[in-house]
């Protein structure tokens, strides 16, 4: 196997892949799903209770993504994406605590440089995160730190780049190598600053599940994304 390949995305043709999960990791992540689908629940019913007290605003900025696991060959390296969307900051209790249900557009992957090809794996999604925020003043202004699911929806699978032994372009999807992409779960942790309207934050986004599946088996490749985003935010 090539430095740039995950099992799926190899030019020279589909290799096959023994891994199965344990059955304590498809406990985990039947854990890690329950508990997001309880989180956005959650979000959801603060929203109507509360919806005279939110805030509505706008989130940009850059992830700076890789990929992490046994089907990943050495030779990743970061690639530089776009995340964006929308969020709404709902109080509960009326002190410096909220839940912040977001709804952002994240480009992920990484990129890979050997011999044979240059090029990166393009994992573009819808990501829900609900996060649970503390922030230092009530009214939000000041230090803030933030934590909670997010589950990723995958609307782009892609693997571009550079064929080196022959000197051609190539752009295929993830189903040309008989691959799909999941729907992930996964965690968020960050901090930011907040003055009057603007702020900005510092966000390490971190896969729970495996983003690829083998089409031919059924089984998950063993590949997981890992970004950390800066991100400034804007309030209405």
């Amino acid at each position: 196997m090539t430095q740039s390949e995950i099992l799926m995305v190899s030019n020279a043709g589909q290799q096959s892949i023994d891994w199965t999960p344990t059955a304590k990791e498809n406990a985990m992540r039947t854990l890690f799903r329950i508990s997001a689908l309880a989180a956005l629940a959650l979000g959801a019913l603060a929203v109507s209770a509360q919806a005279q007290e939110k805030t509505v605003g706008l989130v940009a900025g850059v992830g700076l993504s890789t990929m992490t696991g046994n089907d990943l060959s050495d030779g990743t390296k970061t690639r530089v994406g776009f995340t964006g969307g929308i969020f709404v900051d709902i109080p509960v209790g009326g002190g410096n605590v909220a839940i912040e249900p977001e709804v952002l557009y994240s480009s992920k992957g990484a990129k890979y440089d050997n011999e044979f090809y240059t090029g990166s794996y393009v994992f573009d999604y819808i990501e829900v995160p609900v996060l649970f925020k503390w922030s230092q003043q009530p009214s939000g202004d000041g230090f803030s730190l933030f934590a909670g699911p997010a589950v990723n929806f995958n609307i782009s699978c892609k693997d571009k780049g550079h064929d080196n032994t022959f000197d051609e372009d190539y752009d295929e999807d993830c189903s040309a190598y008989d691959a799909s992409p999941n729907t992930v779960i996964s965690g968020v942790v960050g901090a930011g600053y907040s003055k009057g309207r603007a702020g900005i934050e510092v966000r390490y986004d971190f896969d729970l599940g495996d983003a690829l599946k083998d089409d031919t088996s059924d089984e998950n490749y063993d590949a997981k994304n890992q970004v950390w985003q800066i991100l400034v935010r804007v309030t209405k």
